[in-house]
């Protein structure tokens, strides 16, 4: 079994799920998966107040399909270490991270970091504001 193969193939099956957002987009819901990302009810409005064919949600989809598929691609390039996330300290080198098969059970699991990590990101961004 090649398991990075059997990694990129399953990612392009999970990007092409998370980009139907037909559903959605014509019946809104304004609680979504997370909190920090609920519809305010003018948004909701908004979406109701749209008149989506078809055609238009084909087209919104594919447009969130390859920005999803362009966000791995990003964060495949910051693994691969050959583009570079903005360092705090400007002498610091990035190489790049390596993925392997788990080894360790105690290991943090990515998917959890990803979302307390967005509260790090968030206080960063908004510093200024």
């Amino acid at each position: 079994m090649d398991s990075k193969q059997l990694f990129l193939r399953e990612l392009h099956s999970i990007i092409k799920e998370y980009a139907e957002v037909g559903d959605q987009l014509k019946q809104p819901d304004k609680q979504l998966s997370w909190e920090e990302f609920d519809l305010t009810e003018d948004e909701i409005s908004a979406l109701n107040s749209q008149n989506f064919t078809d055609e238009s949600i084909i087209a919104i989809e594919k447009i969130v399909r390859v920005n999803i598929m362009g966000a791995f691609h990003s964060a495949f390039c910051l693994l691969d270490g050959v583009s570079d996330p903005v360092l705090e300290n400007e002498e610091d080198i990035w190489v790049g991270l390596k993925l392997e098969e788990k080894q360790d059970e105690d290991e943090e699991f990515l998917h959890d970091e990803l979302y307390s990590s967005y509260w790090d990101w968030h206080d960063l961004n908004n510093k200024d504001k």
